[in-house]
């Protein structure tokens, strides 16, 4: 690759332009790495095509028949095999994922975290159009009041995973969920800010003792917990 400007080298351009911008034959050359003799690594990718009869019948390739190809052996044979498998894999993958209809159903997905802690965290739940959730993580921890919730940090989490609604729950370690007067401020604040941004804040929620409350309904929610 050597005889390449950095820029178009498949590596390098994936790392600047993204993966998914990448053409067949240039991510067949990441995985093979390096070329053979007199053949760049490109070019031993695009004959790995041409030699099968072009992409589509990469996912029926096998062993055999890719060590017959100049400048694939074993190794590069294997490699490329396990990367067709792990494709066909996710490809089977069904996945079912926790949806959010109400308030209630972001209290189940969490309430096994927030129950009985004696620290208050805070819990982002990013979900997309169909209200499945697609991310979940403890954001913050400690401290007694909402203060410790910053919202650059809320808002570059549901960038990175590409959600387009969010739900922010967290408790109260005393055990009453009733909102705090910090708790309708930085509510209305992310409120704003996401609605700035096209995105959705769904709900928050404040945990209590076996009870939260839920800034979308105006209540407090009384729970039969296992």
């Amino acid at each position: 690759m050597i005889n390449y400007p950095v820029e178009e080298r498949p590596r390098e351009k994936a790392i600047r332009y993204g993966i998914e911008t990448l053409s067949h034959q240039e991510l067949i050359a990441i995985i093979l790495r390096t070329g053979h003799q007199s053949l760049s690594v490109l070019e031993l990718a695009q004959l790995l095509l041409e030699t099968i009869g072009g992409f589509h019948h990469l996912k029926d390739v096998d062993y055999y028949q890719l060590i017959q190809i100049k400048g694939i052996k074993k190794a590069k044979a294997i490699e490329l095999l396990a990367c067709i498998e792990l494709a066909k894999r996710m490809q089977n993958i069904k996945e079912n994922r926790y949806v959010i209809k109400e308030p209630m159903d972001g209290y189940h997905l969490v309430k096994n975290r927030l129950l009985f802690e004696q620290q208050e965290k805070v819990i982002l739940i990013c979900l997309n159009a169909k209200l499945e959730v697609v991310f979940e993580k403890v954001l913050f921890v400690g401290g007694e009041s909402t203060s410790m919730m910053e919202p650059i940090k809320i808002f570059q989490q549901i960038f990175k995973c590409g959600a387009s609604r969010f739900m922010l729950v967290h408790n109260h370690p005393s055990g009453n969920p009733s909102p705090s007067a910090e708790d309708k401020m930085i509510t209305e604040r992310m409120i704003e800010m996401a609605a700035s941004l096209q995105i959705e804040m769904v709900d928050h929620l404040i945990v209590g003792t076996h009870c939260f409350y839920s800034f979308a309904t105006g209540q407090i929610h009384k729970c039969k917990d296992n």
